[in-house]
């Protein structure tokens, strides 16, 4: 028994020596090592036993690979059912891994489970049933239409029953793969012919809702191009108009300064004149003054003139021509 760990540690470290040096064509060798190493290590495959497990990678809606307690890595491909390839794009086969990783991610225990007939398939792969916190995940899978049930003519049957009840569920109310005419096959599995009809169709659909999309975004462009252009006008405009009453009260303002310095030099040219009125009256008065000192005059007691000389009937008394102004008398129109 010792000589046998012995050997098996000695085998594994050679392996981990060898991949630390070696070259790429000798990982393959040590790869090659390992598997042979990990073979070694037993796997209990008994039926109708639930055997805890964690997840190493996801590969897709129907198959995953464990990791065991031992430390051995298997791939897993989920019994009785057949999620769509996720190689080939096919409709939801990327929802199927996705949901099969969201159950086992969120699960706190993840067990395996073997039937009693073949344990692996033609690629190696373990064949089991596989619970996520005591539900079947196969169940789950079946149920929301991500996964099909797959009939088979060994005894590995155990749960086919209550996949198909699930199956029948989906198909019935027409969950995901359910939703595409002649898409899953029951029992059987999918039709390539329906999913890539089904694979064009949405190709289309989504070239014409980018298209769409498209016409939409240049129409929205457009008008805000026009929004833009209309605003950038009505700018114009107010400014223009802002402008041109702006011009315009300039212009009522110079106008109305014109007006009243027109008005001032004319009041200013009025008074000038009405001085200049005012100062020759005075002169010519003066000069009347002047000339009627000395000037003698004739009056009659009770006219209101004065005359030259006598020019009429009557009693004149002479008085000088300031004396008759100063009486506020007038001149006679004969006389003068």
């Amino acid at each position: 028994m010792k000589k046998r760990i012995g050997v098996k540690l000695g085998v594994t470290f050679a392996v981990l020596v060898s991949f630390l040096f070696a070259s790429p064509t000798q990982h393959y060798q040590v790869e090659a090592a390992k598997s042979k190493t990990e073979k070694t290590v037993k796997i209990n495959r008994t039926a109708n036993k639930k055997v805890i497990v964690t997840v190493k990678k996801y590969v897709d809606g129907d198959t995953t690979r464990f990791k065991l307690k031992n430390g051995k890595t298997v791939t897993a491909k989920y019994l009785l059912i057949k999620a769509p390839e996720l190689k080939k794009e096919n409709p939801y086969a990327q929802e199927a891994k996705d949901r099969t990783k969201e159950i086992l991610k969120n699960a706190e225990k993840i067990q395996i489970e073997y039937d009693k007939d073949a344990k692996r398939d033609s690629k190696k792969r373990e064949l089991v049933y596989v619970w996520a916190d005591g539900k079947l995940v196969q169940e789950t899978l079946a149920d929301e239409g991500l996964a099909v049930a797959r009939s088979t003519k060994g005894k590995n049957t155990k749960y086919l029953d209550k996949i198909k009840k699930a199956e029948e569920k989906a198909k019935e109310q027409s969950r995901n793969i359910w939703a595409i005419e002649n898409y899953a096959q029951a029992g059987k599995g999918y039709n390539q012919t329906a999913a890539d009809e089904y694979k064009k169709a949405q190709a289309e659909a989504k070239a014409a809702k980018k298209a769409e999309e498209e016409r939409l975004k240049k129409e929205q462009e457009a008008k805000e191009a026009e929004e833009k252009r209309a605003a950038e006008q009505a700018e114009a405009a107010r400014k223009a108009e802002e402008k041109r009453l702006a011009e315009e009260a300039e212009a009522a303002k110079k106008a109305e300064e014109e007006r009243i310095a027109q008005e001032a030099a004319a009041q200013q040219a009025a008074a000038a004149q009405a001085q200049a009125e005012a100062e020759a009256q005075a002169q010519q008065q003066a000069q009347a003054a002047e000339a009627a000192q000395g000037q003698t005059v004739y009056v009659t007691p009770t006219g209101s003139k004065y005359h030259t000389h006598k020019c009429g009937n009557g009693t004149y008394t002479p008085a000088t021509l300031e004396e008759a102004q100063n009486r506020g008398l007038t001149a006679c129109a004969k006389c003068y």
